[in-house]
């Protein structure tokens, strides 16, 4: 009965590793050492839980589960509820201590694959702090879209960001959502 079970074939998950400890002088520079690790590894990190101050939670953008928010039993939606959270436990916690920002991580496994490129997921779509400030400040001179995002892959030959990401965030703008935005704060709607 072993050597049966010894030939079935098994599920090898690539393993991705965990950021490296450490300290970081603020909370920006921590979570960035964070993301930029987790994208080399073929996974996204975003902020589960924050106290702008003290601590922050980090974890994998697959975690968590599917809130049918709207209570709709699944047999009688028209469309199929898809999600792509499947509750990755990676896990992540920055503190400050001391006025610095120390790094530790709480569950450094995952439950899926990695990516197997970084650029189809929507995180690697967003605009930079600076690219922010020259779309606001070009909307405000009257420059059409298509202009403004001709300018900006002029200027950033990589930037994956659509048509649909100028107009969300040209929306947030007009309505006042703007203030305070920084890189780590921008999501926007694929829809």
């Amino acid at each position: 009965m072993e050597a049966q079970n010894q030939s079935e074939p098994t599920e090898v998950l690539k393993r991705m590793l965990p950021p490296p400890l450490g300290t970081f002088q603020n909370r920006e520079d921590l979570i960035k050492h964070v993301r930029d690790f987790g994208a080399n590894q073929g996974y996204v990190v975003t902020i589960k839980k924050s106290r702008k101050d003290r601590r922050v939670i980090l974890g994998c953008d697959r975690g968590g589960v599917y809130r049918n928010r709207r209570k709709i039993d699944e047999s009688k939606r028209k469309r199929k509820a898809t999600s792509r959270l499947i509750n990755c436990p990676f896990e992540a916690i920055g503190k400050k201590e001391d006025d610095v920002w120390v790094l530790t991580i709480k569950n450094g496994e995952h439950n899926h694959e990695p990516l197997k490129d970084i650029s189809e997921h929507p995180y690697s779509r967003r605009f930079t702090e600076e690219e922010v400030r020259q779309i606001k400040l070009m909307t405000e001179a009257g420059i059409k879209p298509r202009q403004v995002l001709k300018a900006l892959k002029q200027s950033n030959p990589e930037l994956q960001s659509t048509p649909r990401h100028l107009y969300n965030l040209k929306a947030k703008i007009r309505q006042g959502n703007f203030s305070g935005f920084t890189s780590f704060d921008l999501s926007f709607s694929t829809n």
